[in-house]
């Protein structure tokens, strides 16, 4: 038996010519902001950078729906690899793909339920604790690949790296695309939805 499809619903799968146009632009925005700047916030782990690229991904997610937010995830971070095609971003875009898609996916996901400024900040304080819970496996799985494939060294505890260090900036990345993106929004959402 097939559920059928409610109003939210619709609109959360609607992929109309206008949505892809605006995603086009939001990933294309993002892509911008995540080439233009990238701040290490943990001068142990320099590699760590935080932009802003996630903000118009979230922005996406809260007025077009999850899927076309998670697909500005997808979509800025295939762009930015095509303009900086280093070898080590064939881990850390992944890396930043299943970031972005826990964060996005969890934040918009919320938000869609009951659309109002409250439960946007309750969804981005969800989101932002998923993106470091799901990390944290995703890290320990990773890094060890990615430091056979690089030739790596290391003296540190990969689980106290991943957990002093990668945890917490993951939280504090999350909590700075939460300040940065609700303040602008609603704002943003209005104009994307005069297109």
């Amino acid at each position: 038996m097939m559920i059928p499809a409610t109003p939210v619903r619709r609109r959360i799968l609607d992929w109309s010519l206008a949505s892809w146009v605006k995603v086009s632009f939001l990933s294309s925005l993002a892509t911008v902001l995540m080439l233009a700047l990238q701040v290490p916030l943990f001068p142990c782990a320099p590699f760590l950078t935080y932009d802003l690229s996630d903000v118009p991904a979230v922005v996406a997610g809260f007025a077009m729906g999850p899927w076309q937010g998670m697909a500005v995830v997808v979509l800025k971070n295939l762009l930015f690899l095509l303009q900086r095609p280093q070898a080590t971003e064939l881990v850390g875009i992944p890396m930043n793909i299943a970031a972005g898609l826990t964060l996005v996916g969890v934040s918009a996901a919320f938000y869609w339920h009951r659309k109002s400024r409250f439960s946007a900040l309750l969804g981005l304080m969800l989101g932002t604790v998923a993106m470091a819970a799901v990390m944290i496996p995703v890290n320990l799985l990773v890094y060890p690949f990615f430091a056979w494939v690089f030739g790596l060294q290391s003296e540190l505890d990969l689980t106290t790296f991943v957990l002093g260090t990668v945890t917490p900036f993951n939280l504090l990345k999350g909590a700075l695309t939460a300040a940065l993106t609700l303040p602008v929004y609603k704002r943003f959402s209005s104009f994307l939805k005069r297109w």
